[in-house]
């Protein structure tokens, strides 16, 4: 019984350490995961079982499990607070040069007047992310929010991972570039250097 056991942990370890490779990107999502795993144990340990890979895999492993845990709490809004929702991560976010997602901590006054909704309708989304079982957003919990404070993305690898953040900020790239596009045509046509 006891090797069966210690054959079991083996086997979740080895998984483990096969899905984080080399890249030390990859340990915030694997403590993210195991966070998770214990968590979905805990839930599911009524029946006494040890600790297993079927929890591991349950929570998505390290491919998705930020991601799906970022889709659970995002499931819990309501459909017009889901808009809301896109907007405030889309002004948190932006793509850098190399096409990654790059965190931009903004001032909540700022985020309600980019996306155009008073601070009443922002701050419940900002709290489902913040709470302290998702824990995505800063600030922690603790500090009450107001209209100064500074809100960020918790975990960079979000932004890596979380494929309906990774639709939203390629849409916003894809906005900002036709913007770019009309306003150089815009220019050029001023200028008389190019038709309407």
């Amino acid at each position: 019984f006891l090797f069966e056991i210690i054959l079991t942990y083996l086997w979740l370890v080895t998984k483990l350490l096969n899905d984080v490779g080399d890249s030390p990107d990859h340990l915030p999502i694997l403590q993210h995961a195991l966070m998770r795993t214990f968590n979905q144990w805990k839930s599911s340990s009524a029946n006494g079982t040890s600790i297993d890979l079927i929890h591991y895999e349950s929570i998505g492993t390290m491919n998705s499990a930020l991601s799906q845990h970022a889709e659970e709490a995002f499931s819990i809004l309501k459909d017009d607070q889901t808009l809301i929702c896109e907007g405030l991560f889309k002004a948190l976010t932006e793509k850098g040069e190399s096409l990654r997602g790059i965190r931009r901590p903004t001032r909540l006054s700022s985020i309600c007047s980019i996306i155009d909704q008073p601070l009443g309708k922002v701050t419940p989304i900002i709290e489902v992310f913040r709470n302290p079982s998702v824990s995505f957003l800063m600030p922690p919990v603790e500090k009450e929010l107001d209209e100064n404070s500074i809100i960020d993305i918790s975990h960079e690898s979000l932004m890596r991972v979380w494929e309906r953040l990774i639709k939203w900020v390629n849409q916003e790239l894809e906005s900002s570039e036709i913007y770019l596009r009309l306003s150089d045509a815009s220019k050029f046509h001023s200028q008389g250097k190019s038709a309407l």
